[in-house]
């Protein structure tokens, strides 16, 4: 557990505080997912993953991503990274939509959460922060937990 949360402190250093109150979100319905945006949000996580599975890493655009995390997201972080990723779940294989939390309160951020698969079969999730302007905001790899 210590070194999921090294990671997390670690390689993604961008922290999202509106993100930390499970209260100010609530679970979208089918009806209310954009489909364009959820393909957004996955096709992207997935070319994060992958390219970080290669050894590379995602280089991310100011149309993908807010700059701040476009910065925090760069190439020696992501390598970092994944190489802790893989030591704790293994390599990367694909991920499936599990549900999408839509920000209330003000705030306009939605966690699409994934359910990663990895070599080592764990309860992986991924998650990915879009901002109002569908860029990305926040990313993350964690074990997986039905509450945010």
């Amino acid at each position: 557990m210590k070194k999921v949360i090294y990671l997390l402190l670690i390689s993604f250093n961008f922290v999202l505080s509106s993100c930390q109150s499970q209260t100010d979100y609530i679970k979208a319905s089918e009806s209310e997912i954009d489909q364009e945006e959820l393909n957004f949000a996955k096709d992207l996580s997935h070319k994060i993953l992958t390219e970080q599975k290669k050894g590379g890493y995602y280089n991310l655009t100011e149309n993908e991503a807010t700059s701040k995390m476009a910065e925090g997201l760069n190439e020696s972080l992501q390598k970092a990274s994944y190489k802790k990723i893989k030591a704790l779940f293994g390599d990367y294989k694909d991920l499936k939509f599990e549900s999408l939390m839509i920000g209330t309160k003000g705030n306009k951020f939605k966690i699409y959460r994934f359910k990663g698969i990895f070599d080592s079969g764990s309860d992986v999730e991924v998650r990915a922060v879009l901002n109002n302007k569908r860029k990305l905001a926040g990313f993350f790899i964690k074990p997986w937990n039905e509450a945010l």
